[in-house]
């Protein structure tokens, strides 16, 4: 079985150094950290370094979209929310576009309502 460790963890450590030093480069870090015992390598330092700035990186397009709209993208399934996205783009529809006609399946009771309404509709223009 593996041994817990007692203190922080390594990206922790690398972290919290980043945050009392924020220009420092990942050599400095290796070193700097290597005086406390605890061995790293460069490339992990990089890779905890673009992570952790990620995590506070601006909200991706289709998430400003909704959020103005009053609608997450997050929760159980992000990723068909990302799918939907997608596909409406390649059909020229916006995130705006779909929230309003979820709106609608909803008023109207279900998307086999709404069908039925689009071919009405369709018959009198015809």
């Amino acid at each position: 079985m593996a041994k817990k460790s007692s203190g922080p963890s390594k990206s922790q450590e690398i972290r919290d150094f980043y945050e009392a030093n924020p220009t420092a480069k990942p050599k400095q870090v290796v070193e700097a950290l290597a005086e406390k015992g605890v061995i790293v390598t460069p490339a992990f330092v990089s890779t905890i370094k673009s992570t952790s700035a990620k995590k506070g990186a601006k909200p991706k397009r289709a998430a400003k979209v909704a959020k103005s709209a009053g609608v997450s993208v997050r929760g159980s399934r992000p990723a068909a929310a990302k799918a939907a996205v997608k596909k409406s783009a390649d059909v020229g529809l916006s995130l705006e576009t779909l929230i309003k006609t979820k709106g609608l399946v909803k008023e109207l009771g279900g998307i086999d309502n709404v069908i039925s309404a689009l071919h009405a509709l369709k018959r009198l223009g015809e």
